[in-house]
C-alpha cells in the first residue's frame, strides 16, 4: 500500500534537490487566529523543468541568481475552536518533529486541508504506514479524490475523509476556492477572522522568477495552460491588495502580500 506513495515520491523528486531548511518557523495573528508558518524543506528545481514561449527570455530569468529556489512549507492555525493543518508536506517524521517544537502534537490536529494530492502536500499524512493525524478530519477536493482514487491517503483515513465541492464553506471561516490547473482539483483555503484574510494557495507560484513574469511554467502542472491563466488572474486580484498569501512554495516560509512591479509582480515576505 504505502508503495504507491513511496514510487509517486520518486517520480515527482527527480530534477528536483531537497536540503533541510534553518530559520524554518514564523509566528503571526490573523485577527483572532495564530498562525505559524512552517518550512518543510528548501529546495531548488531543476532548470529544465521550467517553460516559456519565449525560449530566450526564460534563459535570462533562469540565469539570474536562485531562479529556482524554492521551498516546501504547511500551515498551522489554532482558531481557539479548532487546530488545523493546510497541507502536510514531503514528511511525516520532521512535521511532527516541528509541531512539537511549537508545542504542537499531531493527536491534537482535529483539521487537515488539502490544496491538492501531490505527494509533497499528503506525505505527511502517513506515518510508519498508519495515519498521522489520528483524530483529525481531512479535507479533499471532489475532482482531487476523482483522480486519485486508489491513494492510500483515502482508504487510511477512510471514514474521515471529508469531501468538499468548489466555493463552499468547510467552516465559518474557511472557504474553498477553485483554482484549478495545477492538478485537476487544485484548491485554494481562505481563511479569514476579524475582517483579516489569509489565502492558502497552494502551488500557483513554484519559484520567485513566476512573480516576475507568470508566463513562466513549470512542467509540475497538469494542465499548464490553465495554471497559467489562473495564476495571472489571481496574481492580478491580490496585487496591492490587503489579504495575506501562504504560498506553499514560497521562500521565507511562504506568507506575505503581492505588489505590482513593473510588467509583474513582486512578493514583500511577512517574515524577513
Amino acid at each position: 500500500m504505502y508503495k504507491k506513495i513511496l514510487i509517486f515520491m520518486t517520480v515527482l523528486l527527480l530534477g528536483t534537490t531537497y536540503v533541510f531548511a534553518t530559520d524554518d518557523i514564523f509566528n503571526f495573528d490573523l485577527g483572532h487566529f495564530k498562525v505559524t508558518a512552517i518550512n518543510i524543506r528548501s529546495t531548488n528545481h531543476n532548470k529544465t523543468l521550467f517553460r516559456h514561449k519565449d525560449t530566450k527570455k526564460l534563459e535570462q530569468f533562469l540565469n539570474q541568481k536562485d531562479s529556482t529556489a524554492s521551498a516546501i512549507n504547511v500551515f498551522y492555525v489554532d482558531t481557539g475552536d479548532h487546530k488545523i493543518l493546510f497541507d502536510t508536506g514531503i514528511s511525516a517524521k520532521i512535521l511532527v518533529e516541528k509541531l512539537k517544537s511549537i508545542n504542537v502534537d499531531a493527536k491534537d490536529i482535529d483539521t487537515v486541508c488539502i490544496t491538492h494530492m501531490h505527494y509533497d502536500h499528503i506525505a505527511g499524512l502517513i506515518s510508519d504506514f498508519n495515519e498521522t493525524f489520528r483524530n483529525a478530519v481531512v479535507y479533499i477536493a471532489q475532482e482531487e479524490s476523482d483522480v486519485n482514487k486508489n491513494s492510500d491517503i483515502l482508504t487510511l483515513y477512510s471514514d474521515r475523509i471529508k469531501l468538499f465541492k468548489q466555493n463552499e464553506k468547510i467552516m465559518s471561516c474557511i472557504q474553498t476556492v477553485p483554482a484549478f490547473g495545477h492538478t485537476a482539483g487544485h484548491t485554494m483555503f481562505v481563511v479569514t477572522s476579524q475582517n483579516n484574510t489569509l489565502v492558502v494557495w497552494g502551488d500557483i507560484i513554484h519559484a520567485s522568477i513566476q512573480f516576475e513574469d507568470p508566463e513562466i511554467c513549470l512542467t509540475y502542472d497538469t494542465d499548464m495552460e490553465q495554471a497559467l491563466v489562473v495564476r495571472k488572474a489571481l496574481l492580478s486580484q491580490y496585487a496591492d491588495s490587503k489579504e495575506y498569501i501562504a504560498g506553499a512554495h514560497l521562500l521565507n516560509c511562504g506568507v506575505g502580500k503581492i505588489k505590482k512591479d513593473k510588467d509583474g509582480y513582486k512578493f514583500i515576505f511577512l517574515k524577513k
